[in-house]
């Protein structure tokens, strides 16, 4: 007994024009191809590596940090590497820096691990074991400090250790001229050894 069911499924079948078959094993062919993985080739260098590389790079050298045509900052580092593209000057190896007053006169110098400088906006940044002692004899001590070189201000946003003759502060953050004479303390706490005189 003849099936007409199966008779209508294989005439359907053999219906399908053979364009539309071709396109469908070239589909599968193109997936096949496209599940492998390929191989990178070697001369191709990694973004990482590119963007260490420094456009310039010196050893014990000096630069200068300026605000209107005056030297404010003279920034001594035992490695600097000046990138281009990220517009940062990054200093290794122990940076110092000599801070000036408007006159020109000597403030304050700044000892530290390391550093970066914005090339546009001549900002500093000194991380680990950050110093500071002003001419006068004050001595800032903390992990982190900004040069603020549009406001001409000293700025900490983590904890300092600020310390005068006569008193030793902990606060939470600082901001000062780079004279250290006329600051804000947050949150200030800590000991004097001023002689308060005390009446009979």
């Amino acid at each position: 007994m003849k099936n007409h069911n199966t008779d209508r499924i294989y005439n359907r079948f053999y219906r399908i024009p053979i364009r539309i078959l071709f396109l469908f094993m070239l589909s599968i062919l193109l997936l096949m191809n496209c599940s492998s993985k390929p191989e990178e080739p070697a001369a191709v260098q990694a973004p990482q590596e590119q963007e260490t590389t420094p456009d310039q790079e010196s050893w014990d050298a000096t630069i200068f940090i300026t605000k209107d045509g005056r030297k404010v900052a003279e920034v001594w580092a035992g490695h600097i590497l000046v990138y281009n593209r990220n517009r940062q000057t990054v200093l290794k190896d122990s940076i110092h820096v000599d801070f000036y007053d408007r006159e020109g006169n000597h403030k304050s110098v700044l000892t530290a691990r390391e550093g970066v400088v914005e090339n546009q906006t001549k900002n500093l940044k000194a991380v680990g074991n950050v110093i500071v002692v002003s001419d006068s004899g004050i001595v800032l001590e903390t992990e982190e400090l900004h040069w603020d070189n549009t406001k001409q201000k000293i700025v900490s946003y983590v904890p300092v250790k600020f310390t005068t003759v006569t008193d030793t502060l902990i606060g939470d953050s600082f901001i000062s001229d780079p004279d250290l004479k006329n600051y804000i303390i947050r949150n200030a706490r800590g000991y004097s050894r001023r002689v308060i005189p005390v009446e009979k």
